[in-house]
């Protein structure tokens, strides 16, 4: 099965909270905690496949930032917000140096998962800013809007056939 490699970096604490709570965080020594953040992939069928594989291969991806849950931040397929670059590359890095300290691992049951089509993925995929990706969605609904309205005028012609052919019918046998 083919998988769609594409993944958002989620924030642990959402901006309002720490902002609220950032004084908090700094007083207590858990700052950091503030700004983690962890890869999602946007697939359910991929994060399904994760969940199926070894034990050593889904905690080598949670030890690398990666979580078994899914996110999609609203860009395009191949694209990611720019904000994430720096916290995307990071989480790579670490899955690839987690995958150096697991014994065997081409013999491992990956569920399915293909680093090599991951990989192909990351190094293509292109950073959107925040305004690129606002003006996709606005695209997106408006596109809705327009296949809805030809859906409903779909529907009641169907209806509208429908009630035709009933009458005609009617008639006939009257």
């Amino acid at each position: 099965m083919s998988y769609s490699y594409d993944f958002d970096m989620f924030s642990v604490m959402p901006d309002e909270v720490q902002q609220k709570f950032q004084g908090f965080l700094n007083d207590i020594g858990m700052a950091h905690t503030a700004t983690q953040q962890v890869a999602l992939f946007r697939d359910p069928g991929l994060v399904e496949a994760l969940r199926g594989a070894d034990e050593e291969i889904k905690q080598m991806f949670l030890d690398s930032g990666f979580g078994l849950n899914v996110y999609h931040s609203g860009a395009p397929n191949g694209r990611f917000p720019a904000r994430d670059e720096n916290a995307r590359n990071v989480c790579v890095s670490r899955l690839a140096k987690n995958m150096g300290k697991i014994e065997n691992l081409k013999d491992r049951d990956w569920g399915g998962f293909d680093v090599v089509a991951f990989l192909d993925y990351f190094q293509s995929a292109e950073a959107m800013d925040e305004v690129e990706i606002a003006a996709f969605q606005q695209d997106l609904a408006r596109q809705s809007r327009k296949y809805r309205m030809r859906r409903r005028m779909a529907q009641l012609g169907l209806s509208v056939g429908c009630i035709m052919v009933v009458g005609a019918a009617a008639a006939m046998v009257l």
